[in-house]
């Protein structure tokens, strides 16, 4: 039997008053695996090359869970270890001096995401509409100056998306203490904005209704909303030898390579 690992948290972290069921069929039994000042949150799997969709609902609201009481480093769905001992020796004690502080430096806080998409053809129109120079009649026969065209354009769509995020990120960044982007954002076919945002447990409501006020001022744009969810993306983590990456730019310990091994959830999907 195979143990799924679903977050480390700090050693004196409590299990949820009643923990939901872990990954897989049957449904193993939550529990954490202590060494030093870390624990990491634990379930048997009989076969996890057959984990779905309703598992990766499972594996979310565990790290939900553990996180009402406190902050949790979330590992990616698949992620599995052969036993306990191995969980303690190649995670929680080589990590110990660095994990416990940042975990520490999170408490009280969450991840919030957001997308926002715009029509293509809704931005097409409105860049058409704010440069005249764009409507000028081109030749269907000059290939050249229909790409040139279409080249203009996808750049006034572009650069229409990037003073859009920025509109946005205006609004938002005021109530966050940190944030940063998920993938790639504001191309012709990106959404115009696919952000993570570190807040306060406290200014979650605020940040809530600054996001509602945006939907009513852009009935226009498709906004996409999650959270709260443990802030991964704000956890930087660095092996020996290596520096530290940034917000999304999550460096693993050695032996750490996703699904089926150690992996973190470094929270950029």
């Amino acid at each position: 039997m195979t143990l799924a690992v679903y977050g480390i948290v700090r050693a004196d972290h409590p299990m949820p008053g009643q923990p939901p069921p872990g990954v897989g069929e049957p449904a193993g039994e939550l529990r954490l695996v202590r060494s030093g000042p870390l624990a990491a949150a634990v379930s048997e799997v009989a076969d996890v090359e057959s984990l779905g969709e309703q598992d990766a609902v499972a594996h979310l609201r565990i790290l939900l869970a553990l996180l009402s009481d406190g902050p949790v480093a979330s590992l990616r769905l698949g992620t599995v270890a052969p036993d306990e001992e191995s969980v303690r020796t190649e995670v929680l004690d080589p990590l110990a001096d660095e994990l416990r502080p940042r975990l520490d430096a999170l408490e009280g806080r969450v991840e919030l995401h957001l997308t926002v998409e715009e029509d293509e053809d809704a931005a097409v129109r409105a860049v058409f509409g704010a440069e005249p120079s764009l409507r000028a009649n081109v030749d269907p026969n000059d290939i050249d100056a229909r790409v040139e065209l279409g080249q203009r354009v996808a750049e006034a769509v572009i650069d229409r998306r990037a003073d859009l995020a920025e509109e946005l990120l205006a609004r938002l960044r005021p109530l966050a203490e940190d944030d940063g982007p998920r993938g790639h954002h504001g191309g012709v076919e990106d959404p115009a904005l696919r952000w993570a945002f570190l807040v306060e447990e406290a200014a979650v409501p605020d940040f809530d209704q600054a996001v509602a006020d945006l939907r009513a001022d852009h009935p226009d744009l498709a906004v996409e909303y999650v959270g709260p969810l443990p802030p991964a993306s704000f956890l930087t983590l660095s092996p020996a030898g290596e520096a530290a990456g940034g917000a999304n730019d999550q460096a693993a310990p050695a032996g750490f390579a996703g699904s089926g091994q150690w992996g973190w959830d470094g929270g950029s999907g």
